[in-house]
């Protein structure tokens, strides 16, 4: 009779927290899947073609050739590892006013929205994307050292502009102008470092394997605890009653859970700067260039 007991107390045990079960299940699946795509993103070619090789146009000739071949090998490195485009583009020119308008054919008088244009058009133009031309796969930062209308701008497309938020975007504008004064060479391996590593995090599995083996094994250790704490001497209805035809019979759930306690735990919104908001991640700066494409960015003037 003991051992019918017991077999009916797992039973009702595993039936009672089978929502847990299943969750954590989930979650495991959930950690092998993102593991495999981690494990596969590098070795995906590059399917787009149509895109110069080149990724630094210096046109504000700011870059020594030695600085400019090396920014070339550490984006070729970086995209391989990210699987997406990122091109570097500076000048100096004014972008500003009626008089920059009719000198360049730019559209709008004010500076940042052309700036947004210059960067977006392009990178269309020139069909880049690591996995398709024009709305592929990466970024561009475009730097103007035009004095008195000095700043920057990105044009974010495909995945890139899904996963970087506009806290990302401010976070590599802070990378870039960190150093852009000093050292423009520096400021630029910023940025390549900074794009990878927002890249990086934004596949990362969201909780640790801890949680996935040890929770379902804490909850266990909790409820067996609780029964062994409780004597049989202790039962509220004594075993034999559960005993009909050699059988156990429960009827009252109250009986076989005569323990049980549900603890919550408030967990406080963040306030800080520096996370990233789900609310307003993905997309920063999502618009629309000249040429109809999706792009996000966003732009920053000194």
């Amino acid at each position: 009779m003991d051992n019918d007991y017991k077999k009916e107390a797992r039973r009702q045990y595993l039936h009672y927290f089978r929502f847990w079960f299943l969750g954590i299940g989930l979650a495991a699946v959930a950690c092998v899947a993102l593991w495999a795509v981690k494990q596969t993103r590098g070795s995906a070619p590059r399917a787009n073609n149509e895109a110069p090789t080149e990724r630094v146009f210096d046109y504000g000739e700011v870059l020594t050739p030695q600085e400019e071949e090396a920014l070339r090998e550490q984006i070729a490195r970086m995209e391989e590892k990210i699987q997406a485009d990122i091109v570097l583009m500076t000048i100096s020119q004014p972008v500003e006013g009626r008089e920059a308008m009719e000198q360049y054919g730019l559209r709008w008088e004010d500076w940042e929205r052309n700036m947004q244009d210059i960067a977006d058009d392009f990178w269309d133009q020139n069909r880049f994307g690591y996995n398709k031309g024009y709305e592929g796969d990466g970024i561009l930062l475009l730097y103007n050292w035009y004095q008195g209308q000095k700043g920057e701008v990105l044009s974010t497309s495909g995945k890139v502009e899904r996963a970087l938020s506009t806290y990302d975007i401010e976070e590599i504008f802070d990378a870039v102008d960190a150093r852009h004064d000093r050292d423009p060479f520096k400021a630029y391996e910023a940025y390549v470092d900074k794009v990878g590593d927002l890249l990086e995090d934004s596949l990362q599995i969201p909780f640790g394997w801890g949680m996935v083996i040890f929770l379902p094994i804490g909850v266990a250790a909790m409820y067996a605890a609780a029964g062994a704490s409780q004597k049989k001497a202790d039962n509220t209805v004594a075993v034999n009653a559960y005993v009909s035809g050699g059988k156990p019979e429960f009827h009252d759930r109250t009986d076989v859970f005569l323990r049980k306690s549900v603890v919550t735990r408030r967990i406080a919104a963040s306030t800080g700067g520096g996370g990233r908001s789900s609310a307003n991640h993905g997309g920063g700066g999502h618009h629309h260039s000249s040429s109809g494409a999706s792009h996000g960015g966003g732009s920053r003037r000194h």
